[in-house]
């Protein structure tokens, strides 16, 4: 695992700003260099491309979001990453890595980790820290965002050196700042039904984690977690969990397989712990998973057909698309409601050559796309394979804009408008998303 450099503390250095009112920043600044923050990290870094993990986070967030009151639309981004991390960035947007994901036993950490993001954003932390930073290069942090995202040795020297460094401490939260992110962002995860000690639990796991050796990153950019973890304690002394996350193990399973770099001796650990316990459904999910992975189509598909679970045709579906079995996944996702089920049913209609099943199918989830962008992606493409070009332009256009690749998205959007015909009402809905992308001069502070 990685914790040689500060990941996230970077991600909000790569912009420049000068100071002009108590917070340092108008919304409308906020959401313009949010937007540019997330642009930088679009290019620097992997986003995680799993749809159980890209989308159920987002319904996790959704879920938070719903109650939370918040100045912005939060948009949630998942890195794919070792690093233990999670930061929220000015206007509304929040990254988490899949190192963190891994970390967490229960559904309720997650959220925790989540909620207090939020809660960041909602009380406008970043922006009030930024007051402080008179100028930021914006030339000097951008290698220095680019190199950190990457890991290599290069990047970690730049992070170390002079006044970036120096730029880097200055942005650390202040105790004031996590007592009371503590204190709201636990709130939110109880009220949303999570409870309220999931933040604690998790600092605590990452306290134990560390030892005397290191921090995971995660204390190092939110520190102070000793005393956090008490004040919490006293805070929810009979917090319940209300929700159901009875489906987040498989999910979990998901983010340790496919979300982190591991031996080669691994696959062959999850395969011994399944033969161990054969009746334990995610053991024998994560066995399903190494044999599709591996090739072994008929193994994977005999375990995923025994699995004891209520999700068994959930999780079979996705093993017979990987094993190009189209017309036995079709059958068995057929009547799935869930996202990611229905996104491996789209995919088992393209494999059986039925595209227009495979696009009606995408078409219902387009309300998942900025969550996991493929979803744009896939339907831009069979969209224009079908001769729908206009459609196709228009959603691979979305694709990029979900993807903070904004020069690539307008091309796109102009290709789709000239197929569409100027004058429709296709291209005039296309013409506002287009706007969307233009900032807004806006004096609210």
């Amino acid at each position: 695992m990685n914790h040689k450099c500060p990941f996230f503390i970077a991600l909000l250095l790569s912009f420049a700003l000068l100071s002009h009112s108590a917070y340092g920043l108008t919304v409308s600044e906020e959401k313009k260099y949010g937007k540019e923050v997330f642009a930088e990290v679009a290019r620097s870094a992997t986003i995680n491309n799993d749809p159980y993990i890209s989308i159920y986070a987002q319904e996790i967030k959704s879920r938070l979001e719903d109650i939370a009151g918040m100045p912005f639309p939060v948009v949630l981004t998942i890195i794919e990453s070792n690093t233990v991390d999670a930061f929220a960035t000015v206007g509304g947007y929040v990254f988490i890595t899949t190192g963190l994901i891994g970390e967490c036993d229960r559904e309720e950490e997650l959220a925790g980790v989540m909620a207090h993001e939020f809660a960041h954003i909602k009380k406008r932390h970043i922006a009030k820290r930024l007051e402080k930073q008179k100028f930021i290069n914006i030339g000097m942090l951008a290698t220095l965002v680019a190199g950190m995202l990457v890991g290599d040795q290069a990047g970690s020297a730049v992070a170390t050196a002079g006044s970036a460094s120096a730029q880097a401490l200055s942005l650390k939260y202040s105790r004031e700042d996590e007592e009371e992110a503590d204190k709201e962002g636990s709130a939110i995860a109880d009220r949303a039904g999570y409870g309220g000690l999931g933040i604690a639990d998790f600092l605590k796991k990452l306290r134990a984690i560390g030892g005397d050796k290191f921090l995971p990153q995660y204390l190092l950019t939110h520190p102070y977690h000793e005393s956090r973890i008490v004040t919490l304690e006293n805070m929810w002394p009979d917090s319940k969990v209300t929700v159901n996350t009875a489906f987040f193990p498989y999910v979990l399973a998901r983010a340790k397989l496919f979300g982190k770099v591991h031996g080669p001796g691994i696959d062959e650990v999850l395969v011994n712990r399944y033969l161990k316990d054969r009746n334990d459904p995610v053991k024998a999910y994560e066995a399903s998973l190494v044999f599709s992975r591996e090739g072994k189509a008929d193994e994977s598909i005999d375990v995923a057909s025994h699995i004891s679970s209520p999700y068994r045709r959930l999780l079979l579906g996705e093993i017979f698309v990987n094993a190009h079995r189209y017309d036995e996944a079709i059958k068995t996702l057929r009547d799935s409601r869930d996202p990611a089920g229905m996104y491996f049913l789209a995919k088992a209609y393209e494999g059986s050559g039925n595209r227009e099943m495979a696009v009606a199918t995408l078409k219902a989830l387009i309300p998942y796309g900025s969550a996991y962008p493929e979803i744009l992606y896939r339907l831009g493409m069979l969209s224009g394979r079908m001769g729908d070009h206009g459609q196709g332009f228009e959603y691979l256009g979305r694709y990029y804009l979900a993807m903070g690749r904004y020069d690539i998205a307008r091309s796109n959007f102009e290709k789709a408008i000239s197929k569409y015909g100027i004058n429709s009402y296709q291209a005039r809905e296309v013409m506002k998303l287009m706007d969307s992308m233009e900032p807004k001069k806006d004096a609210q502070k």
